[in-house]
């Protein structure tokens, strides 16, 4: 097992993507202290610490709660992608079991010296002492062990916390079940807890019946052939019926992630997981064909609209990667024209799916992303 030594840029969103590990000057003024040392703990009997077992995993330990791991002690160029693939097998579960510190102002932020305890459910800093600790009181490990924790399972899935605030684009997402009629409240924005009147009455709707809430962006056109490839919409909240009546109904906002107005459409609730099993590999090519907000690049833990959907293989889960074609290359000694092997650029999840279409976040890229990239099925989960 070994570390890739790419580095990633950093994630600006709900899941941040960790700096890769630096050297943090002292300040100005004060002698850098000496690297930290953890103290050999003797206890009776005397423990001697766990060794590592495996060239570039660091030694196994066991914690107060009785659960085995490793500990690793970071390097300079770690990243917590990195260290997940190594210690973990698969780079894709940091995000689900990294143990943010209270007291620590940016925990994704690591650096060189810095000790991580690392399990197949979870990975956090610890302190010195606590590795010490950690260390005494593994004792002898199982035989099952002794080849490192590669032989634990670890749990193939990604946590994504924005996925009920991603939109969709589809040729049918203008044709909504109703809208937001009118309210009581005197503000032009609406919010949390806001009683509202909606087009639907008895016959169509019943009291408890739940609704999302969006609204229509823009027109989306295909990367491909320029022509209208559907329409982007945005995700702003739900509401609950609460009173029926014979043409419309009363009705709560739940929850609103963004200002809500009069006229924003409604389709039945869609509750989704956070939490995305990673699928197989579809047999799939296609392109980016929307970013949001009108951005023209985007980076890691943004999500990016895809002009593939179910209908072509793509479901919820399936890995997938960006490519920059490099067609053909002359050999200068050879003197002949070679294929060239495409240029991998990004790492994406498929979150939500509609029939023509996708939504999938980028969760790794060595470079800005935009409209008009190609991606396809990736064939393993690892960058």
């Amino acid at each position: 097992m070994r570390f890739s030594k790419l580095v990633p840029f950093l994630i600006v969103g709900l899941v941040a993507w960790p700096l890769a590990a630096e050297d943090v000057p002292a300040p100005q003024g004060e002698a850098p202290e000496p690297a930290a040392e953890v103290q050999e703990v003797t206890s009776e009997p005397e423990v001697a610490p766990v060794q590592a077992v495996s060239p570039g995993l660091g030694p196994m330990g066991e914690d107060q709660n009785g659960r085995t791991g490793r500990l690793h002690t970071v390097l300079k160029g770690d990243t917590l992608w990195d260290i997940s693939d190594a210690y973990l097998g698969t780079p894709w579960v940091w995000p689900s079991i990294w143990k943010d510190n209270g007291e620590i102002k940016n925990p994704h932020r690591i650096h060189p010296g810095d000790r991580l305890w690392i399990t197949p459910h979870e990975m956090r800093k610890v302190s010195d002492a606590e590795a010490a600790e950690i260390l005494a009181g593994s004792g002898a490990m199982p035989a099952a062990l002794q080849d490192g924790m590669e032989g634990l399972e670890a749990p193939l899935s990604y946590r994504y916390t924005g996925i009920q605030s991603t939109g969709f684009v589809t040729l049918k997402a203008h044709q909504r079940a109703a809208s937001v009629i009118d309210t009581p409240v005197e503000r032009v924005w609406l919010g949390d807890h806001d009683k509202v009147v909606i087009g639907m009455g008895a016959g169509q709707t019943q009291v408890g019946e739940q609704f999302d809430i969006y609204r229509t962006e823009s027109q989306v056109t295909s990367p491909e052939t320029g022509s209208l490839a559907g329409y982007h919409t945005n995700y702003l909240g739900w509401l609950e019926v609460t009173e029926v009546h014979p043409e419309s109904s009363w009705a709560m906002i739940r929850m609103s992630r963004s200002e809500i107005r009069r006229g924003d459409e409604l389709l039945p609730r869609r509750p989704r997981s956070a939490d995305i099993e990673i699928g197989p590999m579809p047999q799939v090519e296609g392109q980016v064909m929307h970013t949001p907000n009108r951005r023209l690049e985007m980076g890691s833990t943004d999500v990016v609209y895809l002009n593939r959907g179910s209908q072509h293989g793509i479901s919820v889960g399936s890995p997938l990667e960006i490519f920059r074609p490099l067609r053909e290359g002359t050999d200068s000694v050879k003197q002949e024209r070679l294929a060239l092997p495409d240029h991998v650029v990004a790492k994406l999840l498929v979150v939500d799916v509609q029939d023509e279409s996708s939504v999938a976040v980028v969760t790794h890229t060595l470079t800005e992303l935009a409209r008009g990239d190609y991606f396809r099925g990736s064939a393993d989960v690892n960058p």
